[in-house]
């Protein structure tokens, strides 16, 4: 327990697999920036990340990278700063012989993360707290068990012997089917001083994995974001509705982990029979997206598929706009649509905040569970197996249920947020940590 007037000068970090572009990672750290300092105004912050140069720039905080490499804003990749001799000496060898370059890559790669270890080691002893925050933290869905479950036990670890807390907070867990990322996982929560989780879904799988230690549950962090300003925005004077589609890439075999292009072209088709039919419908169709990063293909893809349906080259460049690169703008760009049609899990929890009735097409039960949550489960379903008579019924429903579904709305807004405020309470209060 630290004294009140210890806790003035607290240096704590921010860990989080965010830089890439995902607005519902930066809004969650938006809200753990903004509820330490509104407790602990004079604590200083630390970001880790998987992109630095996006965090210190999106946060206005000093970051460390979370892996021995990393991309910057301009998409160049680089070497997290520091070099071994060893490295060196090899790298030399490496442009000279094939043979040499096969034998000794393992063993440059090894030296390099040994030595981004020990620099990460040097950073955390400098703290007071980690906290690891963000939705799919404990999550093998991108790249297996060494990408996010490897990077989340090694931090962990290496606070562990740096004598230093770490919280673990409201992170969502799964998938973890590797034995491997079990492992990293299980040890990681082991070593924490504090673990909560969005949903009770998560919090039984770690159960499963053989956690033992006390758990929490707690609803997602943006649940607590700032928003009161786009409600206020959200009269856009129009007599003819708005509905904002925001699709992801599905199976796409350019970037998601699971490459199945006839999954993905089956995704896109109902997407763009959809699109034609909410136009012909006399809707005002806008496509937004809250990760660029992902979407930018099958963006591109439906357009190209609306730009030969549709008859006006002008209502195709109304639909798609410019892409919002942040958390206030594309809240702002969700609060003049009347409904959303997602495929992304902040893109249902913005929703929620603005109270915009909302379909879901779910990748992932974390969808499932926020949309059950609020009492909303028949307006959701599996992006894989969902047609298209469903899609147009359930909308014509969610048009004549728009007004209760927005009073239930913000009643569990408000529940949620209370229950964060409380818990933010326990952890940050001065004399709490």
């Amino acid at each position: 327990m630290r004294d009140p007037d210890r806790s003035v000068g607290m240096k704590i970090g921010l860990l989080d697999h965010m830089g890439y572009g995902n607005l519902g990672d930066a809004a969650i750290q938006e809200v753990v920036i903004a509820n330490i300092k509104k407790r602990l105004p004079n604590a200083q912050l630390v970001g880790f990340s998987f992109v630095p140069d996006d965090t210190v720039k999106r946060h206005g905080i000093p970051c460390y990278p979370i892996r021995s490499w990393f991309p910057t804003l301009n998409g160049n990749r680089n070497a997290a700063p520091g070099k071994t001799k060893l490295s060196s000496t090899l790298k030399s060898a490496l442009k000279k012989s094939r043979p040499i370059r096969a034998l000794a890559k393992p063993v440059l790669d090894f030296a390099r993360e040994v030595a981004f270890l020990a620099r990460s080691y040097r950073a955390l002893r400098n703290l007071d707290l980690l906290i690891i925050s963000g939705g799919g933290q404990l999550g093998e869905l991108w790249r297996g068990p060494w990408a996010h479950p490897y990077t989340i036990f090694k931090f962990s670890l290496l606070t562990k012997l740096a004598g230093k807390k770490l919280y673990f907070l409201d992170v969502g867990a799964g998938p973890l089917k590797h034995p491997l990322s079990k492992f990293f996982v299980r040890w990681a929560l082991r070593f924490a001083n504090y673990r909560s989780f969005r949903d009770n879904d998560s919090q039984e799988l770690v159960r499963s994995l053989g956690v033992k230690e006390e758990t929490h549950v707690y609803p997602d962090p943006v649940y607590a974001l700032e928003f009161q300003q786009f409600l206020r925005s959200a009269s856009h004077g129009n007599s003819i509705p708005v509905v904002g589609l925001n699709p992801i890439g599905f199976c796409d075999p350019r970037l998601w982990p699971r490459k199945d292009e006839a999954v993905y072209q089956e995704y896109l088709e109902k997407i763009a029979q959809f699109s034609t039919w909410l136009v012909e419908q006399g809707y005002s169709l806008r496509v937004f997206t809250t990760e660029i990063s992902v979407d930018r293909h099958v963006i591109e893809d439906l357009k190209g598929l609306l730009s030969s349906r549709l008859s006006s080259p002008e209502l195709v460049r109304q639909i798609f706009g410019s892409a919002s690169e942040n958390v206030k703008n594309v809240l702002l760009e969700m609060a003049e649509f009347d409904f959303i049609v997602t495929s992304k899990f902040h893109g249902i929890i913005f929703s929620h905040l603005l109270r915009k009735p909302v379909i879901a097409l779910s990748y992932h039960k974390k969808m499932d569970v926020a949309m059950q949550a609020v009492g909303q489960g028949r307006f959701c379903a599996d992006v894989e197996r969902f047609d298209l008579t469903w899609l147009t019924r359930a909308f014509h429903s969610l048009v004549e249920e728009s007004q209760g579904i927005r009073s239930g709305f913000a009643a569990a807004v408000e529940a949620n947020a209370t229950k964060l405020s409380q818990q933010f309470d326990c952890l940050f209060l001065p004399g709490r940590l």
